[in-house]
């Protein structure tokens, strides 16, 4: 058993089992496995963290600001893979205890208090071999049976990857979740330049694009303008003007999307901070119609959050912000060679990006009571759901009855109060009010 500041020797027998995969210099490198269980611990690690950081949802700073306002953290849960002394892989989680909302569609079915392990998205850093992601899955499965957590969850991973195969192998039947969804995750592989974007859009698109700009061109003329918010003294400004779009939104009535919560603000101050923030709202007569929020992490454009007033959606004007913000992408002193719009197969998704892969959550469950439970309720909810929209997919009806269940919830939300539920990292980006 790990317990914090301790290293645990990792045995001859996993040593003998390497693959022949391995990094083969570290072949006679002793092995051990730390967890590391408090905020303090973890600024040890900065330098290897750092460096082998690729995705926001696991930088260090935004991990640590998050948790300091997030509703139901209880502590990190940081597991650590040493080969010869030396950090080799870590494993971002945190132990939170909330309320999980099982849902079908819109609906939730079940909403279980429960204390669960979720490992961010991005989290697995460093030296992801096969042999580094096996001692992953058993420390994890060791949290479990040391009753650390009822469950564990991992917002996006692959099912080809290093670790989804250690996990299966690792984790029995009855311990892993079972009809859990996979999502289109797209991004755009940037061209290099704007107008080379757009020629590599098909002519209809091009159309379209240009039709809704001369269109707020023609009612709006002289009386439109996009501001761009970069400086942590404008992150209030820009949440004020955001939330007055987004409150007019269905997303809201699903407590997802855009709201100016603490955790929301001190995340923007921070990519503020790091000179990463891009925060872009669209003006119709100085009144804000859309928005457009992200950070630039390394070489890649991450959007977080977007929405328009419904009221103006004949201009498309969440579109027309999006390709602001991506031309900004191709200035000098902001270039990014990508732009990623995370999960979901949205139309404004596949009209601009050109690369995706499929990925989606995947749980693991206590063998216990509480931990079964949790299993077959989800289990339950999510074949529900999968078997009605693929219901709904043959008979061409699922748009449909999206649409009309969107707009209920948007009529019933406009006259309420923000919910206070938390979005979660797998919560889709989409245009609000699409």
């Amino acid at each position: 058993m790990s317990s914090p500041g301790v290293e645990v020797p990792i045995s001859h027998r996993s040593q003998a089992s390497r693959s022949a995969n391995d990094m083969p210099s570290a072949t006679h490198c002793p092995l051990a496995v730390r967890v590391l269980r408090t905020l303090q611990e973890l600024e040890q690690l900065r330098e290897p963290w750092d460096s082998w950081c690729y995705d926001p949802n696991a930088d260090l700073d935004y991990y640590v600001g998050s948790s300091r306002f997030r509703l139901g953290f209880v502590r990190p849960h940081v597991i650590v893979v040493y080969r010869g002394g030396r950090p080799d892989c870590l494993l971002v989680g945190r132990v939170e205890s909330l309320r999980l909302k099982l849902k079908v569609g819109y609906t939730s079915l079940f909403q279980p208090l429960v204390n669960q392990l979720f490992v961010v998205q991005g989290g697995l850093l460093g030296n992801g071999s096969a042999e580094n992601c096996r001692l992953l899955a058993r420390e994890l499965k060791l949290c479990l049976r040391r009753h650390e957590a009822d469950n564990i969850e991992f917002s996006r991973l692959t099912q080809d990857s290093l670790l989804s195969q250690a996990l299966a192998s690792e984790f029995s039947f009855f311990q892993r979740g079972h009809c859990t969804p996979l999502h289109q995750h797209r991004w755009l592989e940037m061209p290099g330049s704007f107008k080379e974007l757009l020629r590599s859009l098909s002519r209809k698109n091009r159309h379209e694009l240009r039709r809704h700009e001369k269109k707020l061109a023609s009612d709006y003329s002289g009386r439109t303008h996009i501001h761009c918010y970069r400086n942590e003294d404008e992150v209030d400004e820009l949440a004020r003007e955001a939330e007055k779009i987004s409150v007019k939104t269905y997303q809201r009535a699903l407590g997802v999307g855009f709201q100016p919560d603490s955790e929301t603000l001190e995340l923007l101050r921070i990519a503020a901070r790091d000179q990463a923030l891009r925060g872009c709202v669209l003006y119709l007569d100085e009144t804000p119609s859309a928005f457009f929020i992200g950070r630039q992490y390394r070489d890649t454009f991450h959007g977080t959050h977007m929405g328009f007033d419904p009221q103006f959606s004949k201009y498309s004007p969440g579109l027309l912000v999006l390709m602001h913000s991506v031309e900004e992408c191709f200035d000098p002193e902001t270039r990014a060679t990508r732009f990623d719009l995370g999960w979901g197969d949205r139309q404004y998704k596949r009209i601009l990006c050109n690369q995706s892969v499929q990925d989606g959550p995947q749980y693991f469950y206590a063998f216990t009571h509480t931990g079964l439970k949790l299993n077959i309720l989800r289990s339950i909810a999510s074949l529900i759901d999968l078997g009605g929209r693929r219901l709904l997919e043959k008979s061409s009806l699922l748009q449909r009855v999206k649409k009309t269940w969107q707009s209920w919830l948007q009529r019933s939300s406009s006259g309420h109060q923000a919910s206070s539920a938390r979005p979660t990292e797998n919560a889709e980006l989409a245009i609000e009010g699409e």
